[in-house]
């Protein structure tokens, strides 16, 4: 496949090429395409929700301690199997 990109996009991938943070401009587009379609999959957060739900997360932490996963998840399979059994 052969690109013809934006001078200013070339710029960017041969600055990244010759920091040494990658190999060659295939890796650079390769990583930001991985990039793309990580974001697309997680979804697009607003600019600085991401960091104020770490922040939120982060101070609840300090608050309330953490939770063993094995034992919440436990927790929530009990409340379930509680719950189906009032639904009959």
């Amino acid at each position: 496949m052969k690109l013809t990109l934006k001078p200013n996009v070339q710029k960017l991938i041969d600055k990244r090429v010759q920091s040494g943070e990658y190999a060659s401009p295939e890796d650079v587009v390769a990583a930001a395409v991985l990039t793309l379609a990580q974001q697309e999959e997680l979804g697009d957060f607003a600019a600085g929700e991401l960091d104020a739900l770490l922040a939120k997360g982060e101070q609840s932490i300090r608050q309330h301690g953490t939770l063993d996963g094995d034992e919440a998840y436990k927790a929530r399979r009990k409340r379930r199997t509680q719950a189906h059994g009032k639904m009959r």
